[in-house]
């Protein structure tokens, strides 16, 4: 039985990517739950990297690089308590300042919980001086006039919106957000639920005063994965959004950092997945996404897209009305997955997992190695894909990449391991999947 396989736009050949020599050797930091699942969130603070794994329930374990070597250790966070979620502070690098949410649906209303603190980083990390506030907002706010039968969350009980991670600027809080709404209806004693049909809504929940008030300011309807950063002169929203029988698209609008209306919502990029990092520096913005241009098709009707994304990169000054010409950073790659990014000065790095060559269903589960590019002029161009890893050709995976650029030293922390299949009886295979060593490498930013 033959499969035919219909490649979708012109994709030029792969290339192989040399081996980068000049990281250090791999250091563990800790481990992730299971397999490819639950690594670290890396940060730079100062002349500090710090590192925060979730572990349920909004809390997270503290990872503190030695300053001396590479070593890492596990140490107390305190002053956030249980409910906020640790692992994703906003982060204030002037201000030294974080700001942690917590929110929750319940009763038909929408909570926002806000801690703002100082980070005092020593033998481990502490939030001191914080002043926490909290801000309730109805449906109508989010949705405006809706029928009786449409809810926030089902009746009795609490329910836990996927807001984006928050934004912080001197005394502005920002809290990006994708919600719809659900209608409830009655058959006998079964309740129906349908969130199909909306409303939607996306936009930012905005604070001028660290969290004391807040305001709902809605930008467009449908959207997913929203998120909010902040550069010199302005502010940027961020929404992913899919139409029926077309890619999904990346938008993007701006106001000033000041205050004000926000501009008409624009795309950014036309074939972008759901997947995408940004990074604010100084007066310029470098965002980096997974691309679907040159995603190939297969003949399965169920599952017609192979998934073989690429990474993609553009940026912005506030000064200028449009974003530059977006590059192909993994060419010469089938598969890539989550990106990551970092930027200091003019210098960026961008890294990944990936493969170079991989059969139809291929994932970020499957053998995998790191790979990256650096870019010495705030992004106008690159030097050539070099790969971390070399662990694929052995079954090995390495995948949810993680990176800080600081002091001109680039550091990367990743998941690495191999699937473990166990035969349970004849014909029946079962995964076995034990946790696997989070790792740790640097290196200095190439010449």
């Amino acid at each position: 039985m033959c499969s035919w396989v219909l490649s979708i736009g012109c994709h030029k050949p792969s290339q192989s990517a040399s081996l980068d020599r000049d990281w250090t050797g791999s250091v563990t930091i800790a481990h992730s739950k299971s397999g490819i699942v639950s690594g670290v969130e890396v940060y730079r603070w100062h002349d500090t990297i710090f590192a925060l794994q979730p572990q349920g329930g909004g809390v997270a374990k503290c990872f503190l690089k030695n300053s001396d070597d590479n070593s890492w250790a596990e140490v107390p966070f305190t002053g956030v308590p249980r409910g906020y979620h640790w692992y994703r502070p906003a982060t204030d690098q002037n201000g030294e300042r974080l700001f942690f949410e917590a929110s929750y649906v319940e009763n038909d209303q929408l909570v926002i919980n806000a801690l703002v603190g100082q980070l005092e980083v020593k033998e481990g990390l502490a939030v001191r001086n914080v002043s926490e506030e909290k801000w309730v907002t109805d449906k109508k706010s989010l949705f405006g006039e809706t029928g009786p039968n449409v809810k926030l969350a089902e009746p009795g009980k609490r329910e836990w919106p996927g807001l984006g991670i928050g934004a912080i600027d001197g005394q502005n809080l920002y809290v990006p957000f994708a919600l719809g709404g659900i209608e409830i209806t009655y058959r006998g004693k079964q309740i129906i639920i349908d969130g199909s049909k909306g409303p939607f809504s996306s936009g930012v929940f905005y604070s001028a005063d660290s969290g004391k008030t807040w305001q709902v300011e809605r930008i467009c309807g449908s959207g997913g994965n929203p998120s909010v950063c902040g550069s010199e002169g302005l502010c940027y929203f961020f929404v992913v959004r899919e139409e029926r029988d077309e890619s999904p698209k990346l938008w993007f609008t701006s106001r000033s950092a000041t205050g004000g209306s926000w501009a008409d919502l624009s795309v950014v990029a036309k074939t972008a997945s759901s997947a995408y990092v940004v990074v604010p520096q100084k007066d310029n913005v470098h965002l980096c996404w997974l691309d679907c241009r040159h995603e190939k098709r297969r003949s399965n009707p169920v599952y017609p897209r192979q998934g073989n994304y690429e990474v993609a990169y553009c940026q912005r000054k506030d000064s200028d009305t449009k974003w530059s010409k977006d590059v192909i950073l993994s060419e010469g790659l089938l598969y890539s997955f989550s990106p990551t990014m970092s930027v200091e000065g003019d210098k960026v790095v961008v890294a990944w997992s990936g493969i170079q060559t991989a059969g139809d269903w291929h994932t970020s589960n499957n053998p995998n190695d790191i790979y990256c590019r650096t870019s010495k002029d705030g992004g106008k161009t690159w030097d050539k894909l070099l790969k971390v890893t070399d662990a694929a050709k052995d079954g090995i995976t390495s995948g949810d990449p993680q990176v800080v650029l600081q002091n001109g030293i680039i550091h990367l922390t990743y998941i690495q391991g191999k699937l473990d299949f166990t035969q349970e009886s004849p014909g029946l295979t079962k995964l076995n999947q034990p946790p696997w060593p989070i790792l740790y490498q640097q290196r200095p930013f190439p010449n």
